[in-house]
């Protein structure tokens, strides 16, 4: 079961990387966020996909 878990991850980062909405560290994060033995909370994404703080960045 795991191993279709990586697999839509995978191509769930691979089609957000094709996003010029989506920086290279979002994905990064995200990355780690989906790898992780944790269970994946609202937070973590708000802060994966938040702009940083003074402005709205890209």
């Amino acid at each position: 079961m795991a191993k279709l878990q990586n697999e839509i991850a995978d191509t769930f980062l691979e089609k957000l990387e094709e996003s010029s909405d989506v920086t290279p560290e979002m994905i990064d994060a995200l990355r780690d966020l989906l790898s992780a033995k944790k269970n994946l909370k609202a937070d973590d994404l708000v802060r994966v996909f938040s702009p940083p703080a003074g402005g709205e960045g890209k």
